[in-house]
């Protein structure tokens, strides 16, 4: 069997990137011949290995909204390829570029609903009416959580199939000692980390997170607040970790590239993720390679990130807006790291790249053989 993933890429660091990127590695490996398509700036072509292929398409620079160019003129320049394919397998909005062409059997990851992100009913109302239009034409819609499903089923009146996003469990885990890495990131052997890993933008959370971290500082003197992160934000809150007097505790960190994110985690004792902003209805990607690591995880109960972190067996939900609240979820999850790090991983084995990629195969296996 032949797929080709749109989009693709060797190196991922978002969300569609990573999950294709993962999805592309289990399929090649287990003998289906995976070409890959990567929107890019120059025409080459890679073998990841044997069986996955990853195209670089040369479109022009364009970079925002204009960004949708690309995306038609890369579906064009590799409309043969797609049509030589018994899968072509589009994810989230890039599937826009090949929905009306004729190739093949069309498979769709919808990754988010962006209707849920909105407030204004009108905007909202707007969203739904441009995914009713988008996801057609499919032989198979993927979505990976219950919240999206619904949104789907009622507004864009298709029957998805529920697969999860998945978690790479091995590429988690290190060789190295935690007390070389910690030393590696400036960091002292006793310290007590607690981590977030995301954006540094509104909706995400981080005065609140900066604020409850200064009530566990005064409780344990030895914890850092690393921010893994970049965003637009970052002068402000460097100005609230000044007014605050939190200097030398909380750390702004550049983002990692997305093979070496398991040491960041390795040396964490607590993954915070308070954004209830996640609008489209996605478990954020940070939070399932936080499982993965087998980390206490502390979230905001009004996230979809809810679904995987539950009270008291591998973390807690809170009220972003009360610090003493979240403070006291990431104190009990620091004392009681052990236990609720290992259901972390217990949770994170239901959602391993190897079951996802099976049940993605199970799908395409039953609509190739379809008439």
């Amino acid at each position: 069997m032949k797929v080709v993933l749109f989009p693709s890429t060797d190196k991922p660091w978002d969300g569609i990137e990573a999950y294709s990127f993962e999805l592309a590695k289990r399929l090649s490996k287990k003998g289906i011949e995976v070409v890959g398509i990567r929107i890019g700036i120059k025409n080459n072509v890679k073998a990841i290995n044997d069986n996955f292929t990853l195209i670089n398409v040369k479109t022009p620079n364009f970079q925002g909204k204009l960004y949708a160019l690309r995306i038609l003129i890369s579906s064009l320049k590799t409309l043969k390829i797609m049509e030589n394919a018994d899968i072509v397998h589009g994810i989230g909005g890039y599937y826009a570029g090949i929905e009306l062409f004729p190739i093949g059997k069309k498979v769709v990851t919808i990754i988010g609903a962006s209707s849920l992100r909105e407030t204004s009913k009108i905007k909202r109302n707007f969203r739904r009416l441009y995914m009713y239009f988008i996801y057609k034409m499919a032989s198979a819609y993927i979505v990976p959580n219950e919240i999206i499903m619904n949104e789907i089923k009622k507004y864009v009146k298709i029957n998805p199939i529920l697969i999860p996003l998945g978690i790479d469990i091995e590429g988690l885990k290190i060789n190295e000692s935690k007390s070389e890495i910690k030393a590696e990131f400036g960091f002292n052997d006793d310290d007590i980390i607690i981590l977030y890993l995301g954006q540094l933008v509104k909706g995400k959370r981080l005065p609140e997170l900066i604020r409850a971290f200064q009530i566990v500082l005064n409780k344990i003197p030895n914890s850092k607040l690393v921010l893994v992160a970049w965003g637009y934000l970052k002068d402000y809150l460097q100005s609230l970790v000044n007014e605050l007097r939190l200097n030398g505790k909380v750390f702004f960190m550049n983002p990692l590239p997305y093979n070496q994110r398991k040491y960041i985690y390795s040396v964490s004792d607590v993954f915070v993720m308070l954004g209830d902003s996640f609008g489209d209805g996605g478990i954020s990607s940070a939070v399932l390679d936080a499982l993965g690591s087998g980390l206490p995880i502390v979230v905001s109960k009004n996230s979809p990130n809810y679904l995987v972190v539950k009270d008291g067996f591998n973390g807690y939900t809170v009220n972003p807006e009360d610090y003493n609240q979240v403070a006291n979820a990431i104190l009990k999850s620091i004392a009681n790291g052990k236990e609720l790090g290992k259901n972390s991983l217990c949770v994170a084995k239901n959602f391993e790249w190897d079951i996802v990629s099976n049940k993605t195969i199970e799908l395409y296996e039953t609509i190739y053989s379809s008439n």
